[in-house]
């Protein structure tokens, strides 16, 4: 599978189906989508303190510029056929846009 858009995972149907059924692209997909989920997971009053921290490193992970997080992420998207550089950018237009409950919701539907 060559390098795709992230946004193009929204409309996908099946992630398995979408990266022409190679499990271990599929696994690495899923970690960045998770991280995504954890990243633009709505705060809420009283939430558990483990969504709090998997927020942060959620963050951290996406948009660390140096070091062994940025290393991993880096190699992760390598993995999953993507470009670092448009995932961080399209984290961060998901984030700038505050409009997180429909990407939230496609994304799942992917997971």
């Amino acid at each position: 599978m060559s390098q795709f858009d992230l946004a193009s995972l929204t409309s996908a149907q099946s992630l398995y189906d979408l990266t022409n059924k190679n499990s271990y692209k599929t696994l690495y997909l899923s970690v960045i989508i998770q991280a995504l989920l954890d990243l633009t997971k709505p705060e809420q009053e009283g939430e558990a303190s483990h969504i709090k921290v998997h927020r942060k490193q959620a963050d951290a992970w996406f948009f660390s510029s140096i070091g062994t997080t940025c290393e991993d992420f880096e190699q992760i998207c390598i993995q999953a056929g993507v470009s670092p550089y448009r995932v961080r950018h399209y984290a961060y237009e998901v984030i700038k846009s505050g409009d997180v409950t429909d990407v939230r919701k496609k994304f799942k539907a992917l997971l």
